[in-house]
């Protein structure tokens, strides 16, 4: 059960990520609202419904497109009209992996990812971050990822809508670096075992489930860290990546 009075807004609460940090939260007794938006209203049911008998808190559900963003303005009025209080936390966990091969194939598809992994992700999080600032705190969650870190020829198109939300997450941070009470927070995950990544072979030191992930989002979160690899080794693989020169890196399959 929940003693907080604190509300989590989550885009994408139909994700496995997503899912397994309301289960974290939920158990922690963290907020005392949940409001969860997602695109496939069947599945959201279920999720409240579990989060719901997990809390005992408020769980509030809206069924929209988040990739749309003529969606952004309503959806946010129906928030305003569900729940009085203010947003303590955005979570922004929706997004689509897709086929590099598809997307240099089909420009309809190209733009359907880059519409929704990018340019509709950064108008939510301009939005969220308007209303951070009119109520004095809050701490918005961007998922990214590793891919964002390279240009790689397996995953370069998805891998640059990443690299966009860190560039917009690292200029937002220092937005409001001077606001101790307003925190942006980046999680750039590896290899994750959810729905998503079924069509991948999965298995091996690299890979780790979304439970594992939310602990390490919900320490960062805790501590209003600024960008986090998860787990914290991918910093260091891609650290190396980014270090092999261009020459010997074109030599290469990745």
């Amino acid at each position: 059960m929940t003693s907080s009075n604190k509300t989590l807004l989550v885009l994408g609460a139909t994700s496995g990520l997503a899912q397994a940090y309301l289960r974290l939260v939920s158990a922690e007794g963290a907020f005392g609202t949940y409001v969860l938006v997602a695109r496939n209203g069947e599945t959201l049911s279920t999720v409240r419904d579990d989060i719901a008998a997990r809390s005992g808190a408020k769980v509030i559900t809206i069924t929209a497109d988040l990739s749309d963003p003529d969606k952004i303005l309503p959806v946010m009025e129906d928030v305003a009209k569900q729940h009085a209080g203010n947003i303590d936390e955005g979570f922004l966990a929706y997004g689509v992996l897709g086929d590099q091969k598809d997307f240099q194939d089909n420009a309809s598809h190209l733009k359907d990812m880059l519409d929704t992994n990018f340019v509709s992700a950064v108008l939510w999080m301009e939005t969220l971050a308007k209303v951070f600032e009119t109520q004095g705190h809050g701490q918005l969650v961007v998922i990214g990822s590793v891919a964002g870190d390279r240009g790689r020829q397996s995953n370069y198109l998805y891998g640059a809508t990443k690299a966009g939300l860190e560039r917009v997450s690292e200029g937002m941070s220092h937005r409001f670096a001077a606001n101790k009470d307003i925190a942006v927070t980046l999680v750039k995950p590896g290899f994750m075992d959810t729905p998503m990544t079924d069509h991948i072979a999965k298995g091996g030191p690299l890979w780790a489930t979304a439970d594992a992930v939310a602990q390490i989002i919900r320490k960062a979160v805790v501590k209003k860290r600024a960008r986090i690899y998860a787990p914290w080794f991918w910093r260091w693989i891609l650290l190396i990546i980014r270090a092999v020169p261009m020459p010997i890196f074109h030599k290469t399959k990745l």
